[in-house]
């Protein structure tokens, strides 16, 4: 399991150089299908599983207190994507992809971090 989160890692820290370096590639897909609702599923079903594993083993790292309570705050974030419902999920998804280019990029910054983090950890 402790290898399933540095995939996870690597994938949102991958995901994160990509909206970096190109926020338009990753933002143009997400708009193009926010109205399916696998987008909405995934993007619960992700955080629930981010929160979960981080949780479980938050006690095998050298920051038990951080880690579980990164993992809370995305269990409280899929929660509330699914309080949310498909409408309004799709109203914060089409705010989103609004963003200037510069926000973007903050935000890949940001997400490049946190799967750097999620690497980290498990070391």
């Amino acid at each position: 399991m402790r290898l399933l989160i540095g995939l996870i890692g690597v994938a949102v820290a991958f995901s994160g150089l990509v909206i970096t370096a190109e926020p338009r590639l990753i933002l143009d897909f997400i708009d193009r299908h926010k109205k399916q609702l696998w987008l909405h599923f995934v993007a619960v079903a992700v955080r629930l599983l981010i929160g979960y594993l981080l949780i479980e083993y938050a006690d095998s790292t050298d920051f038990p207190l951080v880690v579980a309570a990164i993992g809370w705050v995305s269990i409280i974030a899929a929660i509330f994507l699914l309080i949310l419902g498909r409408v309004n999920f799709k109203k914060l998804i089409s705010w989103a992809v609004g963003l200037n280019d510069t926000q973007g990029r903050l935000a890949g910054i940001f997400a490049t971090l946190f799967g750097a983090f999620m690497v980290y950890i498990i070391l």
